[in-house]
């Protein structure tokens, strides 16, 4: 079964120990997601103040060349740290790379170098954070890995709540001092792992590359979590780039105000993510997960025709878009664990993640090729239409192709 509830594995660690770590991997991706989150707010003048004329598409490229480092690399890293089994090396390498190129952003004379750097700093981060993502699972077990995404989720959303709000208030102090704070909470976040994380027992299996290569062959079911979160992602990267920039050259809000909005829109989404994790363990993965699709898709529909008419009516949508997004993070990733097994975890999560950042790839881009062809309102239904067709391809891939059941 693809939505299956089996019993747990054998893990030698104990379980107050497991969750411990759990918690410092939340911790770990608290710091991490705030420092990337908190450059959202004040892109309007970090970029188009520093580099006159910049078109709207070339502005989106910020934002896509970000997550096409996530795209590239964070393949690279699920296979690596499977074959090499040391995943916190990883991390530690991840958070050293992130501090040197935040650190360099601010420093860039060109917009082309501008980018460089930012690609290169997405695929130190994208290292670390996907690799904390992957040490949930091996710390989880099947009965309870709903639970434990949940709060790994939980963390994560109030990463991308907390970033902007910071974001948009330390901006007001200077437009690069988000891009040295950022530096300075992956300094941070290096210490913490160096002396605390623990790799899984788990993780001592030292599968080749090449089988870590063939994961989704051995498991074709992935694709359908990858299906969920390649459209989630695509959403996220539409947002955080379409948000600031709406908010600024539309309804001219300040930077602090930005951040707040954003901050706004991440709230359900924090709230939901342990309980519907746990649901999901009860109850199955794929109810919550076509509920939480459909009312994304039709919420973001409405935001195109309605959201933009007042501050007020916006912010009310952005909550409801939120608490949508918030039923389907944490059993999408639960759902990768269903269906692989421990030795194959990182590749799955690899996988998982590299589908998810080809969509988050393209979410700005598309808001800025939408943007400049047309106009935000028929960026903002074209974006909820993505949903509802892909949540329609899922289904038909389920019941047709895989003849599972979506109860």
């Amino acid at each position: 079964m693809l939505d299956q509830k089996p019993t747990d594995s054998v893990e030698d660690t104990p379980q107050s120990e497991r969750m411990k770590q759990i918690v410092l991997f939340g911790i770990l991706t608290l710091l991490t997601i705030t420092a990337t989150a908190m450059l959202h707010v004040n892109q309007p003048e970090f970029i188009l103040d520093r580099f006159v004329g910049i078109t709207e598409v070339e502005y989106s490229l910020f934002d896509s060349v970000l997550y096409l480092s996530y795209f590239i690399f964070g393949l690279a890293t699920g296979a690596l740290s499977d074959r090499w089994s040391r995943r916190r090396d990883f991390v530690l390498v991840g958070t050293i790379g992130s501090i040197i190129f935040y650190w360099l952003m601010p420093t860039a004379l060109s917009y082309p170098l501008l980018l460089l750097f930012r690609f290169l700093q997405g695929a130190f981060t994208v290292m670390t954070w996907q690799t904390l993502m992957t040490m949930v699972l091996d710390f989880s077990g099947t009965t309870n890995r709903g639970k434990n995404m949940g709060i790994f989720g939980a963390f994560l959303g109030l990463a991308m709540g907390l970033g902007p709000a910071v974001g948009g208030i330390i901006a007001s102090y200077g437009v690069f001092v988000p891009y040295y704070t950022a530096s300075m909470l992956n300094v941070v976040v290096f210490v913490i792992a160096f002396f605390t994380v623990k790799d899984s027992k788990v993780t001592k299996k030292k599968p080749t590359l090449k089988h870590s290569l063939s994961v989704v062959r051995r498991h074709p079911k992935l694709v359908v979590p990858g299906l969920f979160n390649f459209v989630d992602r695509l959403h996220i990267g539409f947002i955080l780039t379409a948000l600031p920039f709406v908010l600024s050259t539309v309804l001219g809000l300040s930077e602090s105000l930005r951040g707040l909005t954003l901050a706004i829109f991440a709230m359900p989404f924090i709230v939901l993510q342990y309980p519907m994790g746990k649901l999901s363990d009860r109850i199955g993965r794929f109810k919550l997960l076509i509920i939480g699709s459909i009312g994304f898709g039709l919420v973001l529909i409405s935001i195109g025709f309605i959201g933009f008419q007042g501050f007020s009516s916006l912010l009310v949508m952005l909550v409801i878009l939120g608490f949508f997004a918030g039923m389907t993070s944490a059993p999408s990733m639960a759902l990768v664990g269903d269906t692989t097994g421990p030795e194959d975890s990182a590749m799955a999560m690899g996988f998982f993640n590299f589908v998810g950042n080809l969509g988050i790839t393209i979410g700005p881009i598309t808001f800025g090729f939408l943007a400049l062809v047309s106009d935000f309102v028929v960026a903002f239904i074209v974006a909820g239409l993505l949903e509802l067709i892909t949540l329609a391809i899922i289904i038909v891939l389920i019941k047709f192709v895989f003849k599972e059941d979506l109860a």
